[in-house]
């Protein structure tokens, strides 16, 4: 099963590593850009990151919340973000109730449909942008998904990835 476009998106309440209460619901009138990555220590996780802080300032500039959830711990969390402040939340979820909340799939095949996808290429990029080495905690057949939720709480785009690294491209998103 999977989520599709026009759809109200599944509400959820939840804490974020800085400890602060997120509820779906109560940003009625905002969007939200939900990304479902992998876990702290993937390198391919961390090359998005990097492409999503450096467009931080469009996101605040068109009011768009943006919320990434992880499979990994609050303290696995907590060493990847370190002491720096980040213009996003970021939700530890290492039981996955929001994965699966959300349909976000683990599949081997498109584990290793990455490895023909630039996946080694992007893992190398990612890998240089740690800050230092952080070891992966999380299941490694998940695929990473994104939705942009409307300001009336409605899945505008919904993206399942076809293999680890298939990203929505920020063009597409910046066009809702």
């Amino acid at each position: 099963m999977s989520l599709s476009v026009l759809q109200q998106a599944p509400d959820f309440t939840t804490t974020d590593v800085y400890g602060q209460s997120l509820q779906l619901k109560k940003l009625q009138g905002k969007k939200v850009y939900l990304a479902f990555e992998r876990n702290a220590g993937c390198p391919v996780c961390n090359l998005r990151m990097h492409t999503l802080l450096k467009n931080a300032d469009y996101f605040a500039a068109n009011n768009i919340e943006v919320w990434v959830v992880y499979e990994s711990s609050i303290e696995k969390m907590n060493e990847y973000l370190g002491s720096n402040t980040y213009p996003f939340h970021f939700i530890a979820d290492p039981q996955n109730k929001l994965y699966q909340l959300y349909f976000v799939e683990r599949s081997m095949g498109k584990l290793m449909r990455s490895l023909f996808n630039g996946l080694l290429s992007k893992a190398i990029e990612g890998k240089k942008q740690f800050k230092e080495a952080i070891s992966q905690d999380g299941h490694t057949t998940t695929i990473p998904s994104e939705f942009l939720i409307d300001e009336k709480g409605k899945l505008s785009i919904v993206h399942y990835g076809r293999f680890v690294g298939d990203h929505l491209p920020l063009e597409y998103l910046f066009a809702k």
